[in-house]
């Protein structure tokens, strides 16, 4: 768990959103270019960038797709021990 601005994130949610803000980032498209393709506030994708607000699964998947990515389950790798 990480304690990111008073609010406690998991691990796997820290990272999903990290590697969102990386690939939204690499894709040069800004968060007000995100929102009118997507046809949100841009004040909501900034707010879920910096862990301030949860948005829906099905927003997240908007948002990705207006990048031209989608998101995918695979199993986790097993642990060596």
């Amino acid at each position: 768990m990480k304690n990111i601005n008073d609010k406690l994130i998991n691990d796997s949610e820290f990272d999903l959103i990290c590697e969102y803000i990386k690939l939204r980032n690499e894709s040069n498209i800004s968060q007000s270019e995100l929102a009118k393709r997507v046809g949100i506030a841009r004040s909501t994708i900034a707010r879920m960038e910096r862990n301030l607000h949860s948005i829906s699964l099905g927003t997240f998947i908007k948002l990705l797709g207006a990048m031209d990515y989608k998101l995918e389950i695979v199993k986790k790798e097993e642990k060596n021990e």
